[in-house]
């Protein structure tokens, strides 16, 4: 355990603003479900099959920002600004390049795409009006992504927790003139809801690049540093980026098909799955913060070459992670009225239901935050994504999912035990992950070739 005051403080100094941003995040979706619910069930429905393509949008993203942001922290270990730019510069044309192929698909088939997910032609209707506006926030964000990712990566996560506060403001603002036409702008419905998204993304990177112009001091990125792509960089910033995109891809697409478990089970499990996760998100702010802020600290310390030190902090991190994990799970047993009080017009099988879903996740999230910190933080921090992928790969898919649908189709066990045996992957990966940083094999220099 390390016992340095000066460590905690700088991790408190990282995981707060990384808090903020991801309450932010919630209360944004939060805000389009109800604006947009004043509209109607069409209008709710449309707007999230519309959103399904920017989840896997973002997913990709956020592969390539995080496998950068993992280059840049060791490279800010290391006091090395230069070679920070040029991983900018890849990483701000890697996402610069995939928005501009997804949007363009995304503006040419939109029926094609919201189809996949409704054959409600009504549905379609709705969610083609707002897709084919709210995709020109898609390359916003991702440039705007891309920049604030690599200042989080060099321990200033301060100026994107205050982006993101005047985003949502304007978000909230935005909406409220376009949906429903106040200050003398139209009603434009659901097209104004994907507008006012536009507005608040556009907003984050006009401020980005303000930031980085006048205010940003110690990289002092430019967009001149763009003409300057090193390619001898591109290799490692795609292998170390591919797998953590790869790892959340399989991360997403296992979320999904837990969902399609429980659909096959009964629509009422849907609508108090869907409740729990309310809590569940609210909940695992915490867990995330701390892993983004434990990659960060990691991804630092194995930049300044201090390895000893390095597997130290990789102990303490897992020591902490317990009590994140404790406190998520506290957090979610004392959120499960308060949430189930926002549906009122529930039926009182989905109320009971919504609140076991509540107590099962209170108890998987114990181990979940464990792993989250473990994987997310520690390995991936420290370089060592392969692992991160692999472990969660094998353990999501061989046994979560296996063990889930076992329990649903075969065994035809209650819906909490089968909600159980699809999350069940995350005691086993906090024993093979907890073991692999207490042997301390996992630390890899992703800036050296």
């Amino acid at each position: 355990m390390i016992k340095d005051r000066a460590f905690y403080k700088r991790l408190v100094r990282i995981m707060i603003p990384l808090i903020v941003q991801l309450v932010i995040s919630f209360c944004v979706q939060m805000l389009d479900t109800v604006m947009v619910g004043a509209l109607g069930d069409d209008a709710v429905s449309g707007v999230t099959l519309a959103a399904q393509p920017y989840f896997i949008f973002n997913t990709l993203i956020f592969g390539f920002t995080s496998g950068g942001s993992i280059m840049i922290s060791q490279y800010w270990g290391k006091q090395d600004t230069r070679h920070i730019r040029k991983v900018m510069a890849i990483m701000i044309w890697a996402v610069f390049l995939i928005s501009v192929v997804y949007m363009s698909v995304c503006y040419l088939v939109p029926d094609k795409i919201i189809g996949i997910f409704s054959k409600d032609p009504v549905l379609i209707a709705e969610g083609v009006s707002y897709l084919r506006i709210v995709i020109w926030a898609y390359l916003f964000s991702a440039l705007a992504t891309s920049y604030f990712s690599s200042m989080t990566a060099k321990e200033n996560a301060r100026i994107s927790a205050f982006v993101y506060v005047v985003s949502f403001i304007v978000n909230v603002i935005a909406n409220y003139a376009f949906i429903f036409g106040h200050f003398g702008m139209p009603a434009m419905g659901i097209a104004g809801a994907a507008l006012g998204t536009v507005i608040a993304r556009f907003t984050e990177l006009v401020l980005a690049f303000l930031y980085a112009r006048y205010a940003e001091n110690d990289v002092r990125f430019r967009l001149s540093d763009l003409k300057d792509v090193d390619f001898s960089l591109i290799p490692m910033f795609f292998k170390t980026s591919i797998l953590v995109l790869m790892d959340d891809l399989v991360w997403s697409l296992n979320t999904s098909a837990q969902v399609a478990v429980i659909g096959h089970l009964n629509s009422n499990y849907v609508a108090a799955a869907s409740i729990a996760s309310v809590a569940q998100n609210f909940a695992l702010i915490i867990v995330y913060a701390t892993s983004r802020a434990t990659a960060i600290t990691m991804g630092k310390i194995v930049g300044e070459g201090d390895y000893v030190y390095a597997r130290k902090a990789g102990n303490t991190f897992l020591f902490l992670s317990l009590f994140v994990g404790l406190f998520a799970s506290g957090l979610i047993l004392l959120l499960r009225n308060p949430i189930l009080s926002m549906y009122p017009n529930i039926t009182a099988d989905t109320r009971l239901l919504s609140f076991r879903i509540m107590t099962v996740i209170s108890v998987i999230l114990i181990p979940s935050g464990l792993e989250n910190s473990t994987i997310v933080g520690v390995l991936r921090g420290s370089g060592d994504t392969s692992f991160a992928f692999w472990c969660d790969a094998l353990c999501m898919w061989g046994i979560g999912f296996t063990m889930g649908c076992l329990a649903a189709f075969v065994w035809k066990l209650p819906i909490l035990w089968v909600y159980f045996f699809l999350r069940c992957d995350c005691f086993v990966k906090v024993i093979i992950a907890s073991a692999r940083v207490l042997r301390g094999k996992y630390i890899k220099d992703v800036t050296v070739a």
